[in-house]
């Protein structure tokens, strides 16, 4: 007996390229989308994010998995005036036509500099909104629109910067972070896939007059860099992504090896605190040393993005140093050389005093 004409039809064909195919084995491989649970959805107005939207809601019919729902979450960043505003009535008014629930922020990254770059500071108040809506409908599992063209620039801008090996792996496909576990679905599609997939479905989306980007770097990297590769290697987004897989292939093996050494040499576990025994952590090779160091902080704060090489270079000097010197990391980390063992702990934060006044 033959299915429903309908189902029928919303099967991918194995043998092309399309978004479906690709998005449906990239959440296979990975087990991105729960079989149960909400699901929120990063939805900025842009082609990517409304494909994925509209790809999400009916992979979750097509796939028979109605417990939960599929929740679309726009965050404002205010930067482009009156668009914005209306990139926000936008997704707003394609959450109502799709049926399903909205949810939007309003942030001011042009303001709040706490974290140094335009683009720094959006990413982290995006997160930040996103895990606040993740948390009101009771998810961690937070959906965003990166694609294989968004791979490949993250990749050619941490090779130009100088990025380390995990940094070379690019962007992964579930990620934990800021407390969310964050997944994209379509970062082996590329964006003439996304622009397929909208064609066939008839759907309107946005453009962002910036670009989509906040970044002049990752501006010129997408408007001036790569299309002059290409001209030497058409196929440089191919590359970059083979490439970025081999490197975090890699990054794995090392990153297991790293666990059992770390098991190893842990002499304690505390809350907020980890002891390591630092003869023994000495006599492995240089490099997993500073692998075993960066599961350590990861341990810690659960967020290792904030961490650079000399951040692992300093706590990596401790090893050799004289017992009594420390170093400081970001989120609040702080190692300190103690005889034979290297302490890790979390700072504790001082209590705030409101309205002191001086006596004299």
């Amino acid at each position: 007996m033959k299915p429903p004409r309908g189902l029928q039809a919303a099967r991918p064909n194995p043998r092309d390229r399309r978004l479906e195919l690709l998005a449906e084995r990239l959440i296979a491989e990975h087990e991105l989308i729960p079989r149960a649970g909400s699901v929120l959805v990063g939805v900025s107005g842009g082609p990517d994010s409304v494909a994925l939207l509209d790809f999400l809601l009916r992979y979750r019919e097509r796939t028979g998995r109605p417990d939960g729902e599929i929740v679309a979450g726009h965050v404002n960043h205010g930067l482009r005036g009156v668009e914005s505003d209306e990139d926000a009535e936008f997704v707003g008014t394609l959450a109502g036509k799709l049926g399903v629930r909205f949810m939007t922020a309003r942030v001011d990254p042009a303001s709040d500099r706490r974290w140094g770059t335009l683009e720094e500071s959006a990413r982290k108040l995006r997160y930040g909104a996103l895990r606040r809506m993740a948390t009101a409908v009771r998810t961690e599992r937070v959906a965003v629109a990166h694609t294989a063209d968004d791979q490949a620039e993250t990749v050619l801008l941490r090779l130009i910067r100088g990025a380390g090996l995990k940094g070379l792996g690019g962007m992964r496909p579930l990620r934990k972070i800021h407390r969310m576990e964050i997944v994209r679905p379509l970062l082996t599609t590329s964006r003439e896939q996304v622009l397929d997939y909208l064609s066939r479905r008839g759907l309107s989306y946005r453009i962002d007059s910036s670009n989509a980007s906040t970044d002049p770097r990752r501006n010129f990297v997408r408007l001036e860099i790569l299309p002059r590769i290409q001209g030497m290697n058409p196929a440089i987004r191919e590359t970059l992504l083979r490439e970025s897989a081999l490197f975090r292939e890699v990054e794995s093996y090392l990153a297991a090896e790293a666990d059992r050494a770390l098991q190893a040499v842990v002499l304690s576990r505390d809350s907020g605190k980890i002891e390591l025994d630092v003869e023994r952590t000495l006599l492995y090779p240089q490099l997993l040393r500073k692998y075993l160091l960066r599961l350590a902080l990861q341990e810690l704060s659960g967020d290792i993005l904030d961490l650079s090489k000399a951040h692992i270079d300093a706590l990596h000097a401790l090893l050799t140093s004289h017992s009594g010197r420390s170093a400081d990391v970001p989120m609040g980390i702080q190692a300190r050389r103690v005889r034979g063992i290297l302490v890790v702990s979390k700072r504790e934060e001082e209590p705030k005093v409101a309205n002191r006044r001086s006596n004299t």
